[in-house]
């Protein structure tokens, strides 16, 4: 038999039933034809709802036991009659008699709650915000665009013609620069930029008619026709060797004939820009110890110059140079590679540059860096002592240096390059060799150098060096 919690109906309303189960209450409308058929049935059977108004439903108790005449109990809600044979049992009124639902706020065995979901000022609010939010967004994104445009191609169009003179070791940079002040293109940063991104042409030196006003890609269509009369200026090569110092290309400077500057002009306009190449980091306080900021970002290569060529000519040349070489291999990429920023691999490279004598060796001293890196070794590098001092030869005294060059005492790299790296030392700092050695030593008079993993075969290897007089 089925529990009944909800209250009997007191009026005309249907009764509901309502069945308890996981504090969830049902509410069930009879039809009115199946009240009606109740009705009939609680008649033959002798039992009806005590004070059964219109329109209610019949309920049924199991006994006088459980519910008595005076609706008392648990069950009281319910009376046993009795109803003598042939008595008639009153029809149930009709449905439209009983009101159609409970009032508001009010309960008949089940409670009703009423949700209002009428749209309030604030939708509107946060509809408008989002519409002015998105006009300012397209009004400024819009301006933006069109200032970036008008860079790159002014309004209006080209002027008068106007005839340049571009020297031999021209840089994009002072290119960029001559055609904004004589009026070609409207900003000497936009060229440069553009050039940057999509790449520029290779001109030759030489008279080239332009015409003021014009956009930047008018103006690289005349230096990619090539110039109207060819510069007939004499050249002179000049050849940096890879491994060399700031300070020891600068020496090479005063050595070659035939340029305007030596080798203070060159220093001075390696130091009038914060940041030579794009691989470098942004200016910072260096530690103390740091001889030349600027040491590894230029490219040892062969470059040619007249006399009219300048210092800074110069240094935009071995700075883009080496950021071609950079941006060929890859040095973007290299965080994934090897995990360091570019910088830091730069630094990798200088070092392989200067302790490897053969191309076979490159990739295995790289490697021997990385791992000492990954287990937190000093790199225990003689060239970095060497570099600290400026000597040529280490003696007891220098190994205990205090420099954040000294890599025999400190772990990690050091702060800056030691030296301009050649292209298979960059290559191989970003490539470096599968192997487990920790160690390197010279053993043969050529240069060539003997790999070791343990402490045991590296004393093995440095018996050799110093038998043939290269350790001591």
């Amino acid at each position: 038999m089925t529990d009944r919690s909800t209250d009997a109906p007191r009026d005309g309303h249907a009764a509901r039933d309502a069945t308890s189960g996981a504090d969830r209450v049902t509410a069930v409308r009879a039809p009115s034809a199946v009240r009606r058929l109740g009705d009939r049935l609680a008649g033959l059977v002798g039992l009806a709802p005590e004070g059964k108004s219109q329109g209610a439903e019949p309920g049924l108790a199991a006994s006088g036991e459980i519910a008595d005449e005076s609706g008392s109990g648990p069950l009281g809600r319910y009376a046993r009659r009795s109803v003598s044979p042939g008595a008639s049992v009153s029809p149930s009124v009709p449905e439209s008699a009983a009101p159609s639902s409970p009032p508001i706020g009010g309960r008949r065995g089940v409670d009703f709650e009423v949700v209002s979901t009428r749209r309030g000022p604030g939708t509107w609010g946060a509809l408008l915000f989002l519409v002015v939010l998105g006009a300012v967004a397209w009004t400024a994104g819009s301006r933006a665009y069109r200032w970036v445009q008008e860079q790159l191609d002014p309004p209006g169009e080209p002027g008068a013609e106007i005839v340049l003179s571009l020297p031999r070791g021209s840089s994009t940079a002072s290119i960029s620069d001559l055609l904004a002040a004589e009026g070609v293109i409207a900003s000497s940063q936009a060229y440069e930029w553009y050039v940057r991104l999509r790449g520029g042409p290779a001109f030759q030196a030489g008279e080239y008619t332009f015409q003021s006003n014009s956009s930047v890609w008018e103006t690289m269509a005349v230096l990619e026709a090539g110039p109207s009369r060819v510069a007939q200026a004499p050249q002179q090569p000049l050849t940096i060797p890879e491994g060399l110092t700031i300070a020891q290309i600068a020496a090479q400077l005063d050595e070659a004939e035939g340029l305007s500057f030596g080798s203070r002009e060159f220093i001075e306009a390696l130091h009038s820009q914060p940041v030579l190449s794009l691989v470098a980091p942004v200016p910072r306080a260096l530690p103390d110890g740091v001889f030349e900021p600027a040491e590894g970002q230029v490219f040892a290569d062969t470059y040619f110059f007249d006399a009219r060529t300048s210092a800074e000519q110069l240094v935009a040349q071995m700075t883009e140079r080496l950021d071609e070489m950079l941006t060929e291999l890859g040095y973007d990429d290299a965080p994934r590679r090897v995990g360091l920023t570019p910088y830091e691999a730069l630094i990798v490279a200088s070092l392989v540059e200067r302790e490897a004598q053969t191309p076979e060796d490159r990739a295995k001293v790289a490697r021997v860096i990385y791992n000492r890196l990954a287990r937190g070794w000093s790199l225990g590098l003689d060239v970095t002592v060497l570099y600290a001092v400026g000597g040529e030869e280490l003696t007891a005294e220098t190994l205990t240096v205090n420099s954040p060059y000294n890599t025999r005492v400190l772990v990690g790299l050091p702060p800056t390059p030691i030296a301009a790296p050649g292209r298979t030392s960059l290559e191989a700092a970003l490539n470096p060799a599968e192997g487990p050695w920790m160690f390197f030593v010279v053993t043969s008079l050529d240069g060539e150098l003997s790999f070791s993993v343990t402490d045991e075969e590296f004393q093995r290897d440095k018996a050799v060096c110093i038998e043939i007089g290269l350790c001591n």
